[in-house]
């Protein structure tokens, strides 16, 4: 009623996906360049590693819940694909911090 046939696909409301696959994205890319030395010790410190991992963070969760909102208002499921999106976002999203600091003492040992 409210809303276009594209964005719902099987009874689920598909439209934000798109942005939970980009959130997404940015974790890995992110991830990629925590775990690669060069590009760890040009680009990145402790704060910025925190910093961007708490924004990404505090971005899935608000999309999520507003997701929720529009999918609850317009009377149609939620989507498993967006909820394990968002799951995987914010595992890396507290995993990348973690391996910021883990690798940064390990190679400070040695």
């Amino acid at each position: 009623m409210y809303t276009y046939e594209t964005f719902v696909t099987v009874g689920a409301f598909t439209l934000m996906r798109p942005v939970f696959f980009t959130l997404m994205i940015l974790s890995i890319l992110f991830f990629i360049i925590i775990i690669l030395p060069k590009l760890r010790k040009r680009l990145l410190n402790g704060f910025s590693v925190v910093s961007l991992s708490f924004i990404l963070g505090i971005i899935t969760v608000q999309v999520t819940y507003y997701d929720a909102i529009i999918v609850d208002e317009i009377a149609l499921g939620g989507d498993p694909t967006t909820f394990y999106l968002a799951l995987v976002t914010l595992t890396l999203c507290v995993m990348n911090p973690i391996l910021f600091y883990w690798i940064n003492t390990k190679t400070v040992k040695s």
